[in-house]
């Protein structure tokens, strides 16, 4: 018997019983990707008001499917003041991103479904690396496998595993990368093996972000053409329009790439549209603040510090407003390094250093390697323009220390800290110490090289990259040719 036979009225919006909730999730679900996100947002909203007046069994499930939509849609206005974020999207502009994952979790408990409670330690986990520590969101991702696993459900399992690689090529890039190669073996059982219908709806954009994901380590093991080729593909399925959370946080990472690999204007080109792609769809957001501060790393690395700074600084802002934890050192780094630039017209290499010791404090919390390393080389190089030489010496220590210990870091350029090492062991006049330094920088950065086949590009690399200029000019006074 349905509601209209049973003499009950219709939901919040218009849905008369399960069934109803359930066609109306997968006609969301289809929409996403193909729709503004916000559409699909306002649509599993009206889906979570319907099911709050219906008394079924299955209305728990539901609720965490429903919910599961809902977070991929509104990504991007995510929000984390003082640890929940929000869903910035009318008629939930204030709705705590943590309360909705608590509800899915708490639903799916009442089920006692694994598959649903590994839908929900996902969903927990991609909080948790926005709002607590990579620590916790990889144990929640590491569950949310286990779990799928166990109960078949490879569509929550791959989007598990996803992220689970993502987040662990920041410790061990090896076992992050072999993480997304099985995540890349269980896609070729889809949709076929789908449980629930909006899963293979949901499939189109999840093999996006896998591509992605498979683009970054390849960047991260300094494979440039591999990991332009991965990340071009996957920028090309994305909609900064439909998906704006995932087309915002691509473009990010293929505007890293082009900066490291010194193409600047196709930097510039690529961040700027994505910031203007974005403009009209949010005042504040993580990612608009995070391609805002890349942009601003781009200039710095153009050697045009004066138009570094308002990208910079806006970036800042909007990520003061819509915090990340693993995102904020990174942009407090550029900010480090745009003060301590030597034609910067406010520039303050005390303030910087202030700012690099903040960025290690708070990664040793957070369990952010990269920014942490990168923090300690920064750090190292302001204490020497400060004449602070001990200091110096024990920071450039430090962070190759640190990067012995991780092994290679996500965008880390590993031969900027070997390199810094080299300079301040010269600078303290250890010259046979610094030697090896600068054999290992000339080697990751030739390395790095060969990895890009054409010569145009390849010669950008050694010839527009500030650090890669000053490797070879280094390594050219001791007799070395690229």
């Amino acid at each position: 018997m349905n509601s209209a036979d049973s003499g009950q009225s219709p939901g919040p919006a218009g849905h008369r019983d399960l069934q109803d909730c359930e066609r109306a999730l997968v006609t969301a679900a289809s929409r996403y990707g193909q729709q503004p996100g916000e559409e699909v947002v306002r649509a599993c909203i009206g889906i979570l008001e319907a099911l709050g007046s219906i008394a079924h069994v299955g209305a728990d499930g539901l609720r965490v499917r429903t919910l599961r939509v809902l977070l991929s849609a509104s990504e991007l206005w995510w929000r984390d003041g003082d640890g929940d974020g929000t869903i910035d999207v009318e008629p939930w502009p204030t709705v705590p991103v943590g309360t909705l994952v608590a509800q899915a979790e708490s639903a799916a408990s009442r089920t006692a479904d694994p598959a649903l409670r590994a839908t929900a330690r996902h969903m927990a986990g991609q909080h948790l690396v926005v709002t607590h520590s990579l620590d916790a969101a990889l144990t929640a991702f590491t569950e949310a496998v286990e779990l799928a696993r166990a109960a078949g459900d490879t569509f929550t399992e791959l989007e598990a595993l996803t992220d689970l690689g993502h987040c662990t090529v920041g410790r061990d890039i090896n076992l992050g990368v072999g993480m997304l190669e099985r995540a890349e073996a269980l896609a070729s059982r889809l949709p076929s093996s789908c449980l629930h219908p909006e899963q293979a709806q949901l499939l189109p954009m999840t093999l996006a972000r896998l591509t992605g994901h498979i683009g970054v380590a390849a960047f991260d093991r300094g494979a440039f053409d591999t990991a332009e080729s991965r990340l071009r593909d996957s920028l090309q399925r994305l909609s900064p329009g439909n998906t704006p959370g995932p087309f915002a946080k691509t473009a990010n990472f293929l505007g890293q790439l082009l900066t490291a690999a010194g193409r600047f204007e196709e930097a510039e080109s690529l961040l700027t549209e994505a910031v203007g792609r974005l403009a009209p769809r949010t005042t504040t957001s993580t990612h608009q603040g995070y391609n805002l501060g890349l942009l601003g790393k781009l200039y710095l690395e153009w050697d045009r510090p004066s138009q570094a700074a308002s990208p910079l600084l806006t970036g800042w802002d909007h990520l003061c407003a819509a915090p990340h934890v693993s995102l904020l050192p990174l942009l407090r780094n550029y900010l480090g390094e745009l003060l301590m630039h030597p034609t910067y017209s406010l520039r303050d290499v005390t303030r910087a250093c202030e700012l690099f010791t903040e960025t290690v404090e708070e990664c040793r919390r957070t369990g952010f390697q990269r920014s942490e390393i990168a923090a300690l080389m920064l750090g190292a190089r302001g204490a020497l323009q400060l004449g602070d030489r001990q200091s110096a010496l024990g920071l450039s220590g430090e962070a190759v220390e640190r990067l012995t210990e991780t092994g290679e870091m996500p965008a880390l350029r590993s031969e900027e800290v070997y390199f810094t090492r080299y300079e301040i062991l010269v600078s303290a006049g250890r010259k046979e110490q610094a030697d090896p330094w600068l054999d290992r920088a000339r080697a990751v950065l030739l390395a790095k090289g060969r990895t890009i086949t054409d010569p145009a590009a390849r010669d950008a690399f050694y010839s527009r990259v500030p650090v890669s200029r000053a490797i070879l000019a280094a390594s050219g006074q001791r007799g070395h040719t690229p």
